[in-house]
């Protein structure tokens, strides 16, 4: 099993599981130990309760993945909207749901299968492969331990098993996938009029009623932002620890503690038949299962093949293919009977039925890579990064908890706590609530300078996370609320909305007319070139749309019906303020409605919907069985 996920997981799979781990873990790091204590629970689900920190976990983790996904155009005004807030509780809630139900039905995932996923990942490997030193030194880096980091991903390969199996479900008759095929893939022909607002826009300057009237129906589009300048004090772990002296005696001291993660630790590869028994399986049961493993492991002391013994007897399908190989593995890889069977056999030796909880093993040890240590000239660097950091860390907590303390107690000022912790006031701003520059750009920053407390009762904010190891105070010290502009700062603005508005008006209402003319027979061309139109001609257009073609335009054209050949006829309003006649001249089967590929790919797009729905359904049902209950005044 564990040499098949390895080598035919996908590798965007392992590390979209690997990422979706690391992520909120390196966003959040080692707040966690800085929170206030009390009931922070922001929704019950069933027995379990979903908390603020994992809730501002999945905060971080969706500002992260809206900044990859918009660039310059991501604003972190986003996450402050409540849709999206709860949006994000939604999946917290529906994650719990699913293990919840996983747990019920007994789904679990093997220790090798979280091995390989793990060894497979490319963030943990070198050039050899997987570097359990490297694996630990990543995790360490987000303030979380290898039990930890590998019970969540336990957890998400469960999520993984239950959405397979629910995508599984989901089904396709030929006739359906025939009869949306062919509609997906035709193709139409169109005819497109435009008739741009510039054209139809008054040239006269409105007179100053109609601007004031615009100005005053118009309030919200001619505010300046609320700004804010704050002043700031920041902590940071990697610069308290850049502080702190090593000597050459603490440095040896521990690289010699160090030394069994340092190198690359010793390694087996084994082979293993498994004779599946359940853990809490009835006693004859689970002696039959140790005879047959007996069995099985007399035939080879006689001289049958274990390769070939493993691909017919093995109940573990993803080695025995294999001839049961499981590749190589550091101790602690697999479960405790198993390592320690396999870490204390001889090479080439055949162990006795071995029990764990899938059942007994027979077990051959059949390579083995010695433990490897670089000498301390080599990590030298590292070795003294970590020790400065580990000593750093007591006192970055302590002085943490500090300024958490004088910042509460003396809620008009930072000098108390600048004082005592020997840090300097910065200042940041002006900067409304899309940001600025800098620290200013930072979400949990912007947010903490715009609180309510902070802003309005003019408090010290509370101590937050900027990144992992770095917290931040801060205090609003100016602040401009959103005003509105004068009207003489604005009136070219005004000025050029009211003949936007005025022309889109009447495009439209000449769009209208020669389409109701056009429907009551009128020849379209003439009727076009009448009122100074002219005819775009565009054939054979699918549903993939045109550089040229506008995305309304596009999926009216899908949407309108086309009957016996007979042309059918739309207007539409244009986003930009131009309007379109649109003219649906024909349509016929796509070339790829018969091309096999296409259709796969089709049916699985279709299948996954259908999951999807099927998935939805589910969780519909599974909120009946635990009720779910949502703090709104906590979010």
């Amino acid at each position: 099993m564990l040499q098949q996920l390895r080598e035919n997981a996908p590798r965007w799979l392992i590390t979209a599981i690997i990422l979706m781990l690391i992520v909120p873990f390196a966003l959040w790091g080692v707040n966690s130990y800085f929170q206030p204590g009390g009931d922070n629970t922001v929704a019950q689900v069933g027995d379990s309760a979903i908390g603020s920190n994992a809730m501002q976990r999945a905060l971080q983790q969706e500002a992260q993945r809206l900044r990859q996904t918009l660039g310059d155009a991501y604003s972190p005004d986003f996450l402050d909207q409540p849709g999206t807030k709860r949006a994000v509780l939604e999946r917290l809630i529906n994650r719990q749901l699913l293990l919840q139900d996983a747990n019920q039905r007994r789904l679990q995932v093997d220790d090798s299968v979280v091995a390989a996923v793990i060894h497979a990942a490319p963030a943990f490997a070198d050039e050899q492969g997987f570097d359990r030193p490297r694996y630990e030194a990543q995790l360490r880096r987000q303030g979380l331990s290898p039990t930890a980091f590998e019970n969540d991903l336990r957890e998400s390969l469960v999520l993984k098993q239950v959405e397979t199996g629910l995508a599984q479900t989901a089904f396709m008759t030929k006739a359906e996938l025939d009869l949306l095929a062919a509609l997906w893939f035709e193709r139409r022909d169109l005819r497109l009029a435009t008739f741009s607002w510039q054209k139809f826009a008054p040239n006269q300057t409105p007179d100053a009623a109609a601007i004031q009237a615009y100005y005053d129906a118009h309030r919200e589009q001619f505010k300046t932002d609320e700004q804010v300048s704050v002043a700031y004090l920041e902590l940071s772990l990697d610069r308290m620890a850049s502080e702190i002296t090593v000597d050459d005696d603490m440095l040896q001291k521990r690289y010699d503690e160090l030394k069994p993660e340092l190198g690359a630790q010793e390694q087996r590869r084994a082979r293993h038949i498994l004779v599946n028994v359940a853990e809490d399986a009835a006693p004859e049961v689970i002696e039959q299962a140790r005879l047959k493993a007996a069995g099985l492991r007399d035939k080879i002391s006689a001289g049958t093949d274990f390769a070939t013994l493993a691909k017919t007897e093995s109940g573990d399908p993803g080695s025995a293919a294999q001839g049961g190989d499981l590749g190589f593995f550091p101790r602690g890889t697999m479960t405790p009977a198993f390592d320690e069977a396999a870490f204390s056999l001889a090479k080439g030796s055949l162990s006795e039925p071995i029990r764990t909880p899938f059942g007994f093993h027979l077990l051959e040890v059949t390579d083995i890579r010695a433990a490897t240590v670089p000498p301390l000239a080599e990590v030298r660097d590292s070795v003294k990064q970590r020790l400065q950091r580990e000593l750093a860390e007591e006192r970055f907590f302590a002085a943490a908890d500090t300024l958490r303390n004088l910042a509460f107690e003396h809620p008009d000022t930072l000098d108390a706590a600048a004082e005592e912790l020997g840090l300097t006031a910065q200042k940041a701003g002006p900067f409304g609530r899309t940001g600025g520059e800098g620290v200013a750009s930072n979400q949990q920053f912007i947010s903490h300078a715009f609180a309510e407390d902070v802003l309005g009762a003019g408090n010290n904010s509370d101590v937050f996370e900027l990144e992992p190891g770095h917290y931040a105070v801060l205090r609003v010290i100016d602040h401009t609320p959103a005003a509105r502009r004068p009207l003489d700062q604005v009136q070219a603005q005004i000025i050029e909305g009211m003949r936007q508005r005025d022309g889109a008006a009447a495009a439209q209402k000449t769009g209208e007319t020669i389409l109701a003319e056009i429907r009551a027979g009128a020849e379209p061309g003439p009727t076009l070139s009448k009122h100074g139109g002219v005819i775009q001609t565009l054939d054979d257009v699918g549903r993939e749309g045109l550089p040229e073609l506008p995305m309304e335009v596009l999926k009216r054209a899908f949407a309108l019906p086309v009957n016996d050949g007979k042309p059918t006829y739309a207007g539409i309003e244009l986003a930009s303020g131009d309007y379109a006649l649109l003219t649906v001249t024909g349509r016929r089967p796509g070339p790829a409605g018969n091309n096999a590929e296409a259709r796969t790919e089709l049916q699985r797009q279709l299948l996954a919907i259908r999951a999807e729905q099927t998935l939805s359904e589910q969780l519909d049902a599974l909120r009946a069985r635990h009720p779910v209950k949502v703090l709104e005044n906590r979010l």
